[in-house]
């Protein structure tokens, strides 16, 4: 099991039929864009309906807001040397051991 350090994420990179899993982080959520927000790291826009500023809720249903940090472990090309390599590493990942099972029997 593996955690992306840039979005928190948990997940098995060996998937149960075992085909091979690449991580890409998601956009921001409404919640982590209000976070934002409230850290003075983005300022939303004004919304042409209220004349306020945007909520989190709205803004994420208008526009993709993108991680900086984001990890794309897919591919970046097809060429042989593209092997190995992800589209963008972002903040890396932590190696959590191996994966719980599935099912676990509970003793009388």
């Amino acid at each position: 099991m593996l955690r992306c350090k840039s979005c928190l994420a948990t997940y098995d990179p060996l998937q149960a039929d075992g085909t091979t899993y690449f991580h890409a982080c998601p956009p921001l959520s409404a919640v982590e864009l209000a976070a934002k927000v409230v850290a003075g790291k983005i300022v939303l826009p004004i919304d042409p309906d209220t004349l306020v500023a945007e909520t989190a809720e709205k803004a994420v249903q208008r526009r993709v807001y993108e991680r900086a940090n984001k990890r794309d472990e897919n591919l970046p090309g097809t060429k042989a040397s593209d092997a190995g390599q992800v589209k963008a590493a972002g903040d890396g990942t932590t190696d959590l051991g191996p994966k719980p099972p599935a099912v676990v029997i509970v003793p009388k």
